[in-house]
């Protein structure tokens, strides 16, 4: 992302209060307004959102629109998929699950597995462990996923897909992380077979609830934002199918920092012993770069960790940052396909500076 950018004159603003029961937009820092019109010019984006936590404040940001034909701005009650942040929703569930049923996170998922399946003996070496750090050795999508529509890429992938293919695939771990979607829907699906449970359900029970999140299934049609391919190019939500605790949840700016929040300051014991396990470090990629479960880290001289993941669908790219510890957390939403590299760099420019000002 250049460091240069034209700022845009044509920006909606909506202004957002968070201490009184209200949807809308609070603009508190000039400069971060100035990126977000900034990035939304340069870009020629159909819009872009961004939610803050400082301290215990939350702060909207917005340019475009969240649906351009109803020139309907973003607000903090505006649903968008949140694509693969999805990931640390699955790694958060399947921990409770494991630990629930005092299952260690470094055995084999092969004893939780249809019969049909376990006699593939090459899945032994895969664990709980190795699909939330993405070092299981599957691929990132199976060879068996037929896109019969080319805008729902997912939507057919079943159980019976899914099933046919793990019978005969042979994994190649080698200790790295090598990014696996293949891998996250699986260990969504464990957690569902060890609970009887299905993963809309454990996603309820584990965060939404305990953490006074809305459900999104729930949301209303007039806030749901519009996702675009390309420029004027409309594209429905994912149908991710059984593949969906890999990228398929849908949230809101607000409740987006309300999960972020409670990753930077756990509730209760339970939930901090989750967290703990998720942003422990497990592999080393740079110096600098870090995986732990779900998350994303960064680790730079003489800062705080830095916990993140970012998403994308065929109509929106996000990001997502927090730190341990610490009141500090951004979403970033760009209502495109295939934005990630600016919507990223906003994010990670966005957090850093948190850190800086503190």
């Amino acid at each position: 992302m250049k460091k240069t950018w034209l700022i845009c004159s044509l920006c909606c603003v909506v202004f957002f209060n968070s201490s009184v029961a209200q949807t809308g937009i609070q603009k508190q820092d000039d400069s971060i307004q100035y990126l977000a019109d900034s990035l939304y010019s340069k870009e020629k984006l159909p819009g872009i959102f961004i939610g803050i936590l400082n301290n215990g404040k939350r702060s909207f940001y917005q340019a475009g629109f969240a649906d351009p034909d109803r020139q309907m701005p973003f607000d903090s009650s505006t649903t968008f998929e949140i694509g693969s942040i999805t990931k640390t929703f699955t790694a958060y569930v399947l921990t409770a699950v494991l630990m629930e049923n005092n299952i260690s996170e470094t055995g084999p998922v092969i004893n939780y597995l249809p019969d049909s399946v376990r006699q593939n003996q090459h899945l032994s070496s895969i664990s709980f462990l190795s699909l939330m750090n993405h070092t299981s050795g599957l691929p990132r999508l199976p060879d068996n996923l037929k896109m019969v529509n080319i805008r729902q890429p997912y939507e057919t992938y079943g159980a019976n897909e899914l099933y046919a293919y793990l019978k005969s695939c042979t994994p190649k771990p080698d200790g790295k992380s090598i990014y696996s979607n293949l891998g996250a829907g699986l260990a969504g699906v464990l957690a569902e077979r060890i609970s009887g449970k299905s993963f809309a359900t454990l996603a309820d029970q584990y965060i939404l609830q305990p953490f006074k999140m809305g459900n999104p299934a729930k949301a209303l049609t007039q806030h749901k934002s519009q996702g675009y391919f390309a420029a004027n190019d409309k594209t429905p939500y994912w149908n991710m199918n059984i593949l969906a605790p890999a990228g398929g949840l849908t949230s809101t700016g607000n409740d987006m920092l309300t999960y972020l929040e409670n990753m930077c300051f756990p509730k209760t014991g339970k939930s901090k012993a989750i967290i703990n396990k998720l942003t422990a470090q497990t592999v080393a990629i740079t110096p600098r770069v870090a995986v732990g479960l779900g998350w994303h880290i960064i680790n730079d001289k003489d800062q705080p960790p830095v916990y993140w993941h970012n998403g994308g669908t065929y109509g929106f790219s996000t990001f997502a940052a927090f730190v341990k510890d610490k009141s500090k957390a951004v979403i970033v939403v760009i209502n495109q396909f295939n934005k990630n590299g600016a919507g990223d760099g906003l994010g990670i420019a966005i957090i850093k500076k948190l850190i800086r000002e503190e």
